[in-house]
Formats: C-alpha cells, structure tokens, sequence
C-alpha cells in the first residue's frame, strides 16, 4: 500500500510539472506625456496570447485596447480578436515585420538588480534615439517567452537582439527605457509578474462564437473606426506613428 501511495504521488507531481509548463507574464507601460498602460501574455507549450491596454490622452478615442493570439498549429499566423464585436482577423508573420534597417549600436553600463532581477544593462542607441535595458536571465525559459513579444518593435526586433546579444546584454526584458522621441516622451516598460501558470490547448484557439473579420484592423480593434490594431500600430516606426496620429487627429476635427 505504502509503495503504490508513493507512485501515485509520483505521477500526480508529474502531472503537476508537466501542467506548468506555461506563464503568466504582465508588463506596466508609462509615459513622461501622460500615456499609461500594460501588457499581459499568457505562453504555453500550446501557443501565445497577448492582451495591450494604453490609455493615451492625446489620441482620438483616448487609447488602444487589443488581444491576439498564435498558436503552434498555424505557426505563420497571429489571430486579432475583437471580444466587443466577437470577430477576429487574421495577419501573417511575415507581413507584420517590416525589414528593420535600423543600425543599433550596444554599450554594456554594468550590471544591476531590477525588480529583485540580477540583469544586466545596456544602452542602446539608434540614431538619435535611445533605449535603457535591463535584460535577465534569471528567468530560465528566457529563450522560450521571446517568441510573445518578437513581433513588438517597442520591445524589441531580431536585429536588436542579435546587437545585445553580440554585446552579451541578452536575456529577457525586465525594464526598459525609450527616449529621443519628442511627441511620445520617454516610454518605460517594466516587468511586474512573472508566474508560473497552467493552460489548456483551447486557449489559444478563435472562440467559437467569433466570425472572421474583412480587415485585420477591424477584426483587433475595440477603438473608433479607423483606429489600426495593436499589431500594426507597434510596427510603425516613431515617424509612421506621429503621421498616423496627426491623420487621426485631422479625420476626428473634420466629424
């Protein structure tokens, strides 16, 4: 009796490993001109999901609120899910990452705790503009959560990392710091949650009930008409961003 107590412990502990193989991971987002926000990732072995809140004073309809989804299956697409509308959209990879021409150029600062994070800190620079990272790699499964936020260019591109790494600053992003953009001021984004956390292969799936959209930017917005998808608008670069936001501003004078 004692021997087959121990084995079913053993397999429930087993099951239990095997179940957190996921996380839960949310990031706050703030600006010096008054932009507030966060991001939320749910990563498993089943896929990703992402949940972008910004609460952006100056722009038309007062923010961006969107959520995708990828999943192993399709792994060449991102899902845009609109729950206002119960509609989603689909955007592929490859269209949704522009050719970074950008030239990053990495200087190691030290080495610094963050947030009870060992990391270390780099400065890097493109152009005229700059950006502070505190990268970790305590985190083990570093390497694995990169795929929830490679196709953010406000938290990174391929080539940026391959600049961080060449300079070994690489690891996972525990606090970050923009500057050099006038209109949006110096952006942080800093690490709050990381925990371990158990998910179904259903969650990464298009909800049943949703249809598919005609456009990728109506089937992710929660927004006003004509206001692009978290996707799209994280793309941009500042340029893009500032002209899409003055052409926003124009359309909702004129209504």
């Amino acid at each position: 009796m004692k021997k087959l107590n121990l084995s079913m412990i053993a397999v429930a502990l087993a099951l239990f490993i095997n179940a957190q193989k996921g996380a839960y991971i949310e990031f706050k987002i703030n600006s010096s001109k008054g932009a507030t926000g966060s991001m939320k990732i749910n990563y498993s072995e089943f896929g990703y999901g992402s949940e972008f809140n910004m609460v952006i004073p100056q722009m038309p309809g007062g923010g961006i609120v969107n959520k995708s989804i990828a999943n192993k299956e399709n792994p060449d697409s991102i899902y845009l899910l609109n729950d206002k509308t119960k509609t989603y959209s689909t955007i592929k990879k490859n269209d949704s990452q522009n050719e970074d021409t950008k030239t990053y150029t990495v200087k190691k600062v030290g080495e610094e705790t963050v947030n009870g994070y060992k990391c270390v800190h780099a400065l890097v620079t493109e152009g005229t503009e700059t950006t502070d990272v505190w990268n970790t790699k305590d985190i083990k499964e570093y390497n694995d959560y990169k795929a929830t936020y490679a196709s953010n260019k406000r938290m990174g591109s391929l080539k940026r990392e391959q600049a961080l790494k060449d300079a070994g600053c690489d690891g996972f992003p525990v606090k970050t710091i923009h500057k050099g953009n006038e209109r949006e001021g110096d952006m942080t984004m800093e690490l709050v949650k990381i925990e371990k956390k158990s998910f179904l292969k259903s969650d990464f799936a298009i909800p049943a009930d949703y249809t598919r959209s005609g456009s990728a930017a109506g089937g992710a917005n929660m927004n006003p008409a004509g206001i692009k998808s978290q996707q799209e608008i994280m793309n941009m670069t500042p340029e893009e961003r500032n002209k899409y936001i003055e052409e926003l501003k124009a359309k909702y004078k004129k209504n």
